[in-house]
């Protein structure tokens, strides 16, 4: 008669227990999306500090060209910075349970792209006059450098891109 007992009390103890263990408050045991993207943001910075650093030092710029690179390394970071501001604004409309109709959703995008276009031709711009003062060796390390700093969704979209032409040629 034990058994009959001993049993169903033993599953009534670990239902009550998982019940409580789910009504209990969930404590929050990592960073929260800001403090997520704050950090994501910190290391997007660092990376791209160390891509321009190592691009400009691959270069070994001429003090005239030194002089065209300050140009062109602020339209990157502004670039950079363009991104990051319309990413947060993205995490903030998210975390405060904005939702947007599918043409407001359209109509940011479109805003995106026309900041990201305006942006490249800002970059492109001030690439100009640098580029233009490279010797050949080093135009051709400005080009094998400077996909460093594309963002990574483009290298992909570009590696696939490369790979879907190779496989073209081959057939």
């Amino acid at each position: 008669m034990k058994r009959y007992v001993v049993a169903p009390l033993a599953a009534l103890t670990v239902c009550a227990a998982a019940i409580a263990a789910g009504a209990a408050p969930a404590e929050q045991s990592g960073p929260t999306g800001t403090e997520r993207m704050q950090h994501w943001a910190a290391d997007r910075e660092a990376v791209l500090d160390a891509k321009l650093t190592g691009m400009k030092a691959g270069l070994k710029l001429t003090p005239e060209q030194e002089k065209l690179w300050g140009p062109f390394e602020a339209s990157v970071r502004d670039g950079a910075k363009s991104r990051m501001d319309a990413m947060q604004k993205m995490m903030e409309m998210r975390d405060s349970g904005e939702h947007m109709t599918p043409i407001d959703h359209l109509d940011t995008m479109a805003e995106r792209l026309s900041q990201a276009a305006a942006n490249m031709k800002k970059i492109a711009d001030t690439a100009k006059p640098l580029y233009a003062s490279l010797d050949d060796t080093q135009k051709h390390l400005f080009g094998t450098l400077g996909r460093m700093l594309m963002p990574e969704r483009a290298r992909f979209a570009e590696q696939m891109w490369r790979r879907h032409e190779g496989a073209g040629m081959q057939q």
